[in-house]
């Protein structure tokens, strides 16, 4: 089977593609991938050939200059939308369209996989005729009932008042997409494809939906629609063996890690607190950077080591406690372990999984602008109260159970094996400004 992906680098959530690729690749699906040029290593490295966007934007999460959508700048919910809407949904669509046929058009594929990030792609599947897979990193993103907007990082609603609060929030962000949909309907005319009236009728039109966590993780999985698969997270969490404590007498203490994102989002000042309130804890504590943050601008107290990567998978198993903003990829390797969490969530979906921990009882949530003193009660508290290790380790033996490494590409194959649709691959120039292929 011949697989496309049109890929997005949108920081954490590259791992959940970049572990599909590898998967398939496994099996002996051949697997290419359109991207921006920083996801290439890592997709050639999964096996998969890379070609780069002539047309979309790039994007670099790891450079505030090159990073598209700049989210530190922006602090609510509504601000995002809008920002994701404008420079990535909606309006590029007309060259994420046109990336996407002309590299079916120069090499066909059975399937096409698309990165969430960049739903507008599907037009791109659509108008070839190739049956569509969207790919989600974490949970559901669209509303249903029963579970909150996105962003709100609101638990599952209570009562009358509480269902009124997530179709109000639902409605508020669904609007905001909508107001882009006239630029997106534009650009599926020029492919000869008929209007759309919402974001939910683009993901309608995929073949599936595989949503990359575990549905006993997320809200409402059960009132999902029906192109929906929950495939469960997809980590690349295989423990090589090759940790070591950088501390004499290392087993006498309880072990914390702390990660802030791979990707820039102003979390310096977050984790100079985070290491000086683990400096007055009898703990050790690893802190890394991730290539977005110097190590070196953190002054570390003696008990904490301070680098810009360790492989969670490796850590992990030794650790008491994991401080972290809430990313679905280390939330999720967190619970694996069955290892308790302070989540302080910088943006994104990270308020909506530091709900999901929560409603667990796998750990606690901390705003990223808490003092040295709050943080450090609040790790205190997840280290000593045993009901956060019980939880986490409950939330372990339930992910084992539903977890199926092989799913996700039963899936992929099953997509592409279902009956095409008829499409129309425009033909002549496009004036736009492309990248370097």
């Amino acid at each position: 089977m011949k697989i496309l992906v049109a890929g997005w680098d949108s920081g954490g959530g590259v791992e959940a593609v970049q572990t599909v690729v590898r998967r398939a690749v496994r099996r002996g699906h051949q697997v290419r991938v359109l991207g921006t040029e920083g996801l290439r290593s890592r997709f050639e490295s999964a096996g998969a050939d890379f070609s780069r966007y002539r047309y979309a934007p790039d994007n670099d999460t790891r450079q505030r200059e090159t990073d598209l959508l700049k989210e530190w700048e922006v602090r609510t919910p509504i601000g995002m939308f809008v920002r994701v809407r404008d420079r990535l949904m909606f309006g590029p669509a007309r060259l994420f369209c046109r990336d996407l046929t002309e590299e079916l058009d120069r090499e066909p594929a059975d399937v096409v996989v698309v990165d969430t990030m960049v739903p507008s792609a599907l037009s791109g599947a659509e108008a070839a005729g190739v049956p569509s897979v969207l790919l989600m990193h974490g949970p559901y993103l669209l509303p249903r009932p029963g579970a909150p907007a996105i962003g709100t990082g609101f638990l599952p609603p209570h009562g009358r008042l509480g269902r009124l609060r997530d179709r109000a929030a639902a409605s508020l962000a669904l609007s905001v997409f909508r107001t882009g949909m006239p630029i997106l309907n534009q650009a599926r005319a020029e492919f000869g494809l008929g209007p759309l009236r919402d974001l939910d009728s683009l993901v309608a039109g995929a073949s599936r939906v595989l949503v990359c966590t575990s549905p006993s993780y997320d809200f409402a999985a059960d009132a999902v629609p029906g192109n929906v698969r929950y495939v469960g997270p997809q980590l690349d969490d295989a423990d090589s063996g090759s940790w070591s404590h950088p501390w004499t007498g290392a087993g006498k203490r309880p072990l914390v890690l702390v990660s802030l994102s791979s990707t820039v989002m102003d979390q310096e000042g977050l984790l100079q607190r985070t290491a000086d309130a683990l400096g007055q804890l009898p703990v050790h504590a690893l802190v890394t950077t991730g290539p977005a943050v110097d190590p070196a601008v953190i002054r570390a107290p003696q008990n904490v080591s301070v680098r810009r990567w360790a492989r969670h998978a490796d850590v992990l198993p030794y650790c008491s406690a994991v401080v972290t903003h809430g990313g679905h990829g280390t939330v999720l390797k967190a619970l694996t372990a069955g290892v308790p969490l302070v989540i302080a969530p910088l943006g994104r979906d990270q308020p909506d999984n530091a709900a999901r921990v929560i409603r667990a009882g796998a750990g606690l949530r901390v705003r990223r602008t808490t003092d040295i003193t709050t943080l450090q009660r609040a790790i205190g508290q997840v280290l000593d109260d045993h009901r956060y290790r019980d939880a986490a380790r409950h939330m372990a033996e339930i992910l084992a159970a539903e977890r199926d490494d092989e799913l996700v590409v039963d899936e992929l194959e099953r997509a592409a094996a279902e009956p095409r649709v008829s499409g129309f691959i425009p033909r002549g120039p496009l004036n736009v400004q492309g990248n370097a292929n």
